[in-house]
């Protein structure tokens, strides 16, 4: 919520852009602000605060972990110890990499306010959440991966959207949102930059 709130400015807890810049701004985004002492927000999104289970799991979230972890010790030893690290660990990094490359390196084929960008490479290690351009441009899209090319809507794979999909299928999701191609079109830098050019040939 604050991320999206104050994209690129000192209150977004992980951009690449503040309070850090260069090689160590995106060590920040990667995971360094989750050491801050600003980690904990104040007060939850409304939905989390009126969940006792989610605000538990929030403010407990190493417990998790740690029981993941001795468990695994339990059943297998240190190699499934040293296994569920591993994984672990390649999955918060691929996951922050949304936070850091995400927001560094890619396209930008809708009109945002923020630096945010759609990244096949994060888009692959994280199935679908690297179009990340596409998430701050329509916020309540449940899919990811949809650009603009040459005045189209074209759609990328998402593999987490056809999760979503699947879930739907089996009752277990609902409601989900998606940007009809108008609004997809208005939102698009291509039509903006068109409009830009007819404007200035009408003066």
């Amino acid at each position: 919520m604050t991320h999206h709130q104050y994209v690129e400015q000192d209150l977004d807890p992980h951009s690449p852009y503040t309070p850090m810049q260069g090689i160590r701004g995106f060590f920040w985004s990667q995971g360094g602000w989750l050491l801050s002492s600003t980690f904990f927000p104040a007060k939850l999104p409304i939905d989390v605060e009126n969940d006792r289970f989610l605000k538990l799991i929030d403010r407990l979230h190493f417990i998790p972990v740690i029981a993941l972890g001795a468990i695994s010790y339990f059943i297998g030893g240190l190699e499934y110890l040293g296994a569920f690290f591993l994984s672990t660990t390649l999955l918060f990094h691929g996951v922050q990499t949304v936070n850091s490359l995400a927001h560094i390196f890619g396209t930008q084929p809708f009109i945002t306010n923020d630096l945010s960008r759609n990244n096949g490479f994060v888009a692959l290690i994280t199935l679908g959440e690297g179009w990340h351009n596409l998430h701050h441009a329509f916020q309540s899209s449940s899919r990811h991966g949809i650009t603009i090319r040459s005045g189209q809507v074209v759609y990328l794979p998402d593999v987490t959207f056809s999760f979503i999909k699947m879930l739907e299928f089996l009752k277990l999701a609902s409601k989900l949102r998606l940007p009809t191609e108008s609004r997809l079109l208005a939102a698009s830098k291509e039509q903006d930059f068109e409009h830009s050019i007819s404007k200035a040939s009408a003066q």
